[in-house]
């Protein structure tokens, strides 16, 4: 499956995240064929799926009904969301890569490399979260626990971790499999996007520190 099918999919369960927030649950006009007109014109061969797409979130998300309907909402423009949840999901994503490559690489690891990266991926994590929606709280559920990182090898170790995180959220069939209607995924990722931004703002903090002892040391 190409990043683009995933993305696709993706637009499709953050809009019908947002539009329950602000109206109630609606049945779905049933599929017009195309008129003379539009076949003349040529129909883009994606928007169909796109469509079909958001008709199977938009039933995982009724069955889900993790988001409440306040009179203070306001809708934002679904095109504005779907530019920033590709954006955040791809640089998420890319950011990792390079990271890993930094780490892999034989040159010495760029700390304020892993500085910038690390707070960029705070920025996406947090901004794709709330256009996710909010569902209910996990009861019992528990930040995990942070250790301190003092040395270059505890950091390497660090953003392996990270690096998993992330593969493992990109890869969650509620982005990736249009048919997949698990509420327990809904609420997954957002607790993975949670972590990532806690685990990368715990990195970025450490790494700040890290380069300070290095910069001073002989």
């Amino acid at each position: 499956m190409t990043i683009r099918v995933v993305l696709q999919i993706f637009c499709a369960s953050v809009l019908a995240s947002t539009a329950m927030m602000t109206t109630p649950a609606q049945t779905p006009a049933p599929t017009q064929a195309p008129t003379q007109a539009e076949r003349q014109r040529g129909i883009d061969p994606e928007f169909e799926q796109r469509q079909r797409d958001l008709r199977l979130v938009d039933k995982l998300m009724g069955a889900h009904e993790t988001t409440k309907t306040t009179k203070t909402t306001k809708r934002r423009d679904p095109k504005i969301v779907a530019a920033e949840l590709e954006e955040d999901f791809t640089r998420i994503q890319v950011v990792n890569n390079d990271l890993a490559q930094a780490v892999s690489g034989s040159a010495p690891l760029n700390l304020e490399f892993v500085v910038k990266s690390t707070a960029e991926l705070v920025e996406h994590a947090r901004r794709l979260g709330e256009n996710l929606g909010h569902p209910e709280p996990e009861k019992g559920s528990k930040p995990p626990k942070l250790e301190p990182v003092t040395d270059v090898e505890q950091l390497k170790r660090s953003l392996a971790t990270l690096d998993k995180l992330i593969t493992e959220f990109a890869h969650n069939p509620l982005f990736t499999d249009a048919t997949t209607r698990d509420a327990e995924l809904f609420v997954k990722a957002h607790r993975d996007l949670a972590e990532i931004s806690a685990l990368s703002e715990h990195i970025k903090k450490n790494t700040v520190e890290l380069s300070k002892v290095v910069k001073q040391s002989p």
